[in-house]
């Protein structure tokens, strides 16, 4: 599949942490720009450029149903990461149980380290670093130990 990365959208407005989110907070996003001067939306990691189409036209046919609820992790879940893992890095015989799920990348770095650390333990971080992971690392118990 072809697909445009030039087209650059306005994103204002439109709950945008990138742009929306310039100002909002002391210490965390950065100032606005000064008057004639553009934002430069590089402090988040936050695309700016449309979604794949497959993507938005999935979720209308998800939202297209009236229940929304809680969900069990679907087979085609499984059989995705299990087909990526044979086809990129030959790795074969990936069961379910071997498959984590998480829907995000705070709550997949808390579950890696909870894997190899042990709560209350230090964990080394490269400093300045994401606001995201040593806030979700020190709230799950972790002392930070900074890499200038």
């Amino acid at each position: 599949m072809r697909y445009d990365f030039r087209t650059m959208l306005d994103r204002t407005g439109m709950d945008a942490l990138a742009i929306d989110g310039l100002g909002m907070q002391d210490g965390f996003s950065p100032s606005l720009p000064r008057p004639g001067f553009d934002p430069i939306p590089m402090w988040v990691a936050d695309m700016n450029f449309p979604t794949a189409p497959v993507i938005p036209e999935a979720i209308a046919k998800r939202v297209a149903h009236p229940a929304y609820g809680y969900f069990p992790v679907r087979k085609e879940y499984y059989d995705a990461i299990r087909f990526w893992q044979e086809t990129r890095n030959g790795v074969t015989g990936l069961t379910d149980d071997c498959i984590g799920y998480e829907n995000g990348v705070l709550g997949g770095l808390v579950s890696a380290v909870n894997v190899l650390c042990s709560r209350g333990g230090n964990i080394l971080i490269h400093s300045p670093t994401y606001i995201g992971f040593t806030s979700c690392l020190e709230n799950n118990g972790y002392h930070l130990v900074h890499s200038e």
